[in-house]
């Protein structure tokens, strides 16, 4: 479609430019001709961009469609140039009248036309096919049009009596084709040059490894772009006692979760053993973090402030908690010993994943004022105060004060009471009522 709509519209304005004289028409006419050449390119090196991996490129031939578009951009800054250095010549020589202006006229109409439904095509298409080329492709159309606009001004006061704008308009057209070529192949160079996605996609892709199961922490996450298309490698921490075979499924299951990522074509994972009990700390702290962002939710959505507050109240008490654990992950490496050898990491990995059921459901559904304070006392049940209070105690008393110097104060068992207390007034519900009696025993206050 390309191939057909651009050549169709360089035969129109080529042989109309060509009679009627004018250097703004034909100038647009090389404009669609060099579309024809990269839709040419983008043609073929889509074809080859998507042949399987062979003995000779293992990791396929995504780089074509980037090699390709560069040898177009090359074309195109050189046509463009010429286009410019000859509407020079038709400036600084005699005036020519425009021959056939009502014919010049219409064929730029026509481009301009032409150029919008050509766009609109070649959009859907890239997006549907995920590919840059012609999507490129389609925002050069869309450029098109504005250059074409130029050539019908130029053309139009030509017309009216003042030839030097066509020659004038032939000149913003060369320009304006040289920039499309630079632009392109900046780009295009970037993916040959391996440069990397963004740190976005690489905070995306770090999240996610974070969030599978068994996965203790993420580092040296690189990514890089193998033509348009990015490979990912990534560094997974993981409990030093896992069977090699249970390494191995999380390691896949990671590698897996990434490769499911826009752009992404493939995921090489390493796995480095860590402390199961850094582990378990770890894993808690995200558990914690994962609370206060489900307060944090509740807040948004609560039906009274006096509710509204005390969500606040737990978040603040849930990244305080958060906090003090990565506390105890710093003394434990100076190899200070804590109450938590009995936690078993089964049973934190169960926690996290509660948490983030919890998480997806205020996703998914608006909940009532019972509902929240549900959700609320599943997040702070007594096992889970008992597995932090284990995980957070020194075995050496003299310890304490170090680890309360060293994080921040959560919010004190009365003032959550205030605000249980604000909260209860607040609610008509019977039932929401004895939720937050029930949620202050847990909570102590």
């Amino acid at each position: 479609m390309g191939i057909a709509g651009n050549t169709l519209l360089f035969a129109v304005k080529g042989t109309i430019g060509f009679f009627s004289g004018s250097i703004a028409l034909l100038s647009d006419a090389v404009n669609s001709l060099v579309d024809v050449v990269a839709s040419v390119a983008i043609w073929w090196s889509v074809e080859v961009a998507h042949r399987e991996p062979d003995v000779d490129h293992p990791f396929g031939h995504h780089r074509a469609e980037a090699i390709a578009a560069l040898g177009v951009a090359i074309f195109t800054a050189i046509l463009g140039f010429e286009i410019f250095r000859a509407a020079i010549e038709r400036l600084i020589g005699t005036p020519e009248p425009i021959g056939l202006p009502g014919w010049a006229i219409g064929a730029l109409l026509f481009s301009m036309a032409g150029n919008l439904a050509l766009a609109r095509y070649l959009r859907r298409r890239g997006e549907a096919l995920e590919s840059p080329a012609i999507l490129a492709n389609a925002v050069e159309c869309e450029n098109d049009i504005w250059t074409s606009l130029a050539a019908l001004v130029g053309v139009t006061a030509a017309v009216l009596g003042w030839t030097s704008l066509d020659p004038l308009a032939g000149m913003g057209v060369g320009v304006w084709i040289v920039w499309g070529g630079y632009r392109f192949g900046r780009q295009n160079i970037d993916y040959l040059m391996g440069k990397s996605p963004g740190a976005e996609l690489v905070g995306r892709i770090r999240r996610v490894a974070l969030g599978a199961v068994g996965v203790r922490g993420v580092h040296d996450v690189r990514a890089h772009y193998v033509g348009h298309r990015v490979h990912v490698e990534a560094h997974i921490e993981v409990d030093q006692e896992l069977s090699t075979l249970r390494s191995h499924d999380v390691a896949e299951e990671v590698a897996d979760e990434i490769e499911r990522l826009p752009r992404i074509d493939r995921a090489f994972v390493h796995v480095d053993p860590v402390l199961e009990t850094t582990y378990v700390i770890d894993t808690l702290s995200r558990r914690e973090r994962v609370a206060s962002e489900v307060y944090e939710r509740l807040a948004g959505d609560a039906e009274r402030p006096e509710l509204g507050e005390l969500w606040q109240a737990l978040s603040t008490r849930a990244l305080a908690r958060a906090e003090r654990l990565q506390v105890v992950r710093r003394l434990r490496g100076a190899g200070w010993h804590f109450a938590d050898a009995e936690i078993e990491a089964g049973d934190v990995d169960r926690g996290l994943e509660e948490a983030r059921r919890l998480a997806a459901r205020l996703e998914e559904d608006a909940v009532g004022t019972a509902e929240a304070i549900g959700i609320a006392e599943a997040l702070e049940g007594d096992e889970v105060e008992a597995t932090y209070r284990r995980a957070t105690t020194p075995r050496d008393a003299a310890l304490t004060a170090s680890l309360d110097a060293g994080s921040p104060p959560p919010p004190s068992a009365s003032h959550l009471r205030s605000r249980i207390d604000a909260a209860r007034e607040a609610v008509a519900d019977p039932k929401a009522r004895r939720a937050l009696d029930r949620l202050a025993r847990s909570l102590g206050a």
